[in-house]
């Protein structure tokens, strides 16, 4: 983890959001009176959702003057957003540097998920993502993760609604470990937002060197959701081009070499693809593959995109495989993505390299 703030804020000052909250004191240690000057800092920022040091009232006004001209505490901006006729609601979020990235809001009546972008863009090229057709500009900086979810918050106006994470919006978060581990330790921070590692899902395509550091992670390693899409090599590599690096039997190896704890389970995510890897035999591979983990295998139709050669299978298809994965002896769930009408769901985030403003 890095000794100190990212300088990739706001007139390039360093952000204080890369850091854990319990951190703070000691990164304002030569600017601050009094250690709990610093705690009164992480209040306003993480308990009230203020983000300008000169609106925090309970500091003197040097002291606020002074952390304003050398930090940052301000999450990404609110450029735009898209609400869905299902109450999801997509963010067109405007970085520091111009560049701009995606996220969404899924309320239930008990909680709510945020869905979180690791990266500008994504260099995976998954042929049925709209998000890899992108290309990659850059990855975000922890500060810039954490941030995502401040502001995400304070526009929902809900805090006290329980908050579950998902790593699930534009970008590979493996292909940005350093900063996606920094942003996770952020957020299980007891003196920032304290959540639990139950309440956070990092979703990858499999890049096998870094879900097998993920056990440095001890336990505040999150839970993994795994994007497989096929039950063979040859489909794959074809739909998912990282699998020709790492392939299926290398992938699930290094799942496998993790260690899992009480009552947790892995997920499989399986975006069916109409004549691609839809087939029965596809579901058989899968109890095979499979057998042995604590797995559960969301099932996720595709979401049609404008320009790409696929199709969603019919409602009947999809039940038949969901019937054949359950006879594997896998649990097995359709997972109808949300926010379609407003491009906010699974693989349709695209917009990210758009220039704000």
């Amino acid at each position: 983890m890095s000794e100190s703030p990212d300088t990739s804020a706001s007139d390039g000052l360093p952000s204080l959001l890369d850091l854990p909250a319990s951190r703070w004191r000691e990164a304002m240690a030569e600017w601050v009176d009094a250690p709990y000057r610093a705690d009164q800092v992480v209040d306003w920022v993480f308990r009230k959702g203020v983000y300008d040091f000169t609106e925090m009232l309970n500091l003197p006004v040097e002291l606020r003057t002074g952390l304003a001209q050398r930090y940052s505490v301000e999450p990404p901006s609110i450029n735009r957003s898209f609400e869905s006729e299902d109450g999801t609601q997509r963010y067109l979020l405007g970085l520091a540097d111009g560049l701009s990235v995606e996220a969404v809001t899924m309320p239930y009546e008990d909680r709510v998920t945020l869905c979180l972008s690791s990266q500008v863009g994504c260099r995976f090229a998954c042929r049925f993502c709209q998000t890899g057709v992108m290309g990659l500009a850059r990855s975000l900086t922890a500060g810039e993760i954490v941030g995502q979810v401040l502001r995400l918050r304070t526009e929902l106006n809900a805090p006290d609604l329980p908050v579950n994470i998902v790593f699930m919006g534009q970008g590979e978060p493996l292909d940005n470990a350093e900063s996606v581990s920094q942003a996770i330790g952020g957020l299980q921070d007891p003196s920032g937002p304290g959540l639990s590692w139950r309440r956070i899902t990092l979703s990858t395509v499999g890049v096998v060197p870094e879900i097998k550091r993920l056990a440095e992670l001890g336990a505040q390693r999150p839970r993994l959701a795994i994007s497989l899409n096929a039950s063979t090599d040859e489909v794959r590599s074809e739909i998912m081009p990282v699998n020709r690096k790492w392939p299926i039997s290398e992938l699930l190896a290094a799942i496998r070499s993790l260690s899992w704890r009480t009552r947790e389970r892995v997920t499989f995510e399986y975006v069916l693809l109409a004549g691609v890897n839809d087939h029965p035999e596809d579901a058989q591979r899968l109890g095979e593959l499979l057998r042995g983990l604590p797995a559960k295998v969301n099932l996720i139709p595709w979401n049609e995109l404008a320009g790409l050669p696929y199709e969603r299978p019919s409602a009947r298809a999809i039940e038949q495989f969901r019937l054949q994965v359950l006879r594997g002896g896998l649990d097995a769930l359709v997972r109808y993505s949300r926010g379609t009408d407003i491009a906010a769901a699974c693989g349709q985030l695209h917009a990210a390299v758009a220039r704000s403003g």
